[in-house]
């Protein structure tokens, strides 16, 4: 528990070097360009999502939970499509999303700091070390995790890449970052 204790500039200075290099990567680098793909009319769209005044949050289309429907005739909708989500925000607070956003890779960086303290690391372990265990934990927790949901809900390839990308940098980011802070 005290090596826990002494790691609280590094679980601090983790999310501080994430958040800017997420400000990074979303406004200057060119990798999250085709991320999204574009609406052939996308002025149409919204006009017919605002016209039926959605509550915010992400729906499936057809139903995805199959209540009360006929079973042959969810398998025809299902088999001729189109299908899909919708998520659906009313408005966005750029500073209450950063704010969240840090508070995460806090919460990540601590739980980084307990799995690392937890198998028997101590004060004075070699940069290399740190390096190596932290930054695979900071890859595992910032890239693997969002592949089930897009091989489930087939995001954009390129969405898929850029995002892999991020998490590897960002756990290389975090262990470099624990490896220059770890205790002496």
């Amino acid at each position: 528990m005290e090596l826990l204790a002494s790691l609280w500039l590094a679980i601090l200075a983790t999310p501080v070097a994430l958040w800017t290099y997420g400000a990074i990567s979303w406004m200057a680098l060119p990798h999250h360009h085709n991320d999204f793909k574009k609406l052939p009319d996308d002025a149409k769209v919204m006009d017919f999502v605002r016209s039926l005044n959605i509550p915010p949050g992400v729906y499936g289309y057809p139903n995805m939970h199959c209540e009360g429907e006929d079973r042959e005739k969810l398998k025809q909708i299902w088999e001729t499509g189109p299908m899909g989500m919708l998520s659906v925000w009313k408005k966005t607070s750029m500073g209450k999303n950063m704010l969240l956003t840090f508070v995460v890779e806090l919460v990540a960086s601590f739980l980084i700091a307990y799995v690392v303290c937890a198998a028997g690391f101590g004060h004075g372990e070699p940069f290399a070390k740190v390096f190596q265990v932290v930054g695979t934990i900071g890859v595992l927790t910032y890239s693997v995790a969002s592949l089930p949901n897009a091989i489930w809900f087939q995001a954009n390839r390129s969405a898929v890449i850029s995002g892999l990308i991020d998490g590897v940098v960002m756990g290389l980011i975090t262990g470099a970052v624990f490896g220059a802070l770890w205790p002496k």
